[in-house]
């Protein structure tokens, strides 16, 4: 049977074809988001809530030839409203953003994390030792600009200085890499930011 003759049968309230169109993606939508989203708990109430919203909305769904378009808007949108929730993470919703956003569930990649976060701890550490510290403080660690020239013993207006440079410098040192070059969120947030910077 066609995905097209089974999204005809959902649309019809069929609950069997609802099942193998279940089967069909659960899998792959599984995958990807644990590859964002390491608590598996949370990546399968993700992927609960797709199928339901899918469900739920089964009588307004305009193409009848592929469920690919809606559900892989649906997964992007709920990692991002995950991390934007669990760790206010506006890297994350610029790289997913970034990576294949018509192929969301794909298995190719433009670039991993991983990769991703290498890539952008490599360029700070070869930023001036003041533009490094000035954005690892303020982006990496939270500080305000007041705490961190407290901190580093120089005037607000220095630090606000370093920062600015430091982004600029940092922009055009990743413009050699045309695979995160549109990000423009560089920070990530973390509970220990001190060994990912290491």
């Amino acid at each position: 049977m066609s995905e097209h003759d089974l999204i005809v049968q959902l649309k019809n309230d069929d609950r069997h074809a609802f099942d193998i169109i279940y089967g069909m993606y659960a899998g792959k939508l599984m995958s990807y988001c644990l590859s964002y989203i390491r608590i598996i708990e949370d990546a399968e109430e993700i992927i609960q809530d797709i199928f339901t919203s899918l469900w739920k909305n089964r009588h307004s769904i305009q193409n009848t030839e592929t469920l690919y378009p809606f559900l892989s808007a649906a997964l992007r949108n709920s990692i991002l409203y995950y991390f934007r929730r669990k760790l206010n993470s506006p890297v994350y919703e610029e790289f997913i953003s970034l990576r294949d956003e018509t192929h969301p569930i794909d298995d190719r990649a433009n670039i991993e994390y991983e990769e991703f976060r290498r890539i952008i701890i490599s360029e700070i550490n070869e930023l001036p030792r003041s533009q490094r510290e000035a954005i690892i403080l303020s982006k990496f660690k939270g500080l305000s600009n007041k705490e961190i020239a407290d901190k580093l013993g120089i005037s607000i207006q220095t630090v606000k200085n370093a920062l600015s440079v430091g982004l600029k410098n940092l922009r055009k040192r990743l413009s050699r890499y045309p695979e995160i070059f549109p990000i423009t969120a560089i920070l990530i947030y973390s509970s220990d930011m001190q060994s990912f910077i290491q």
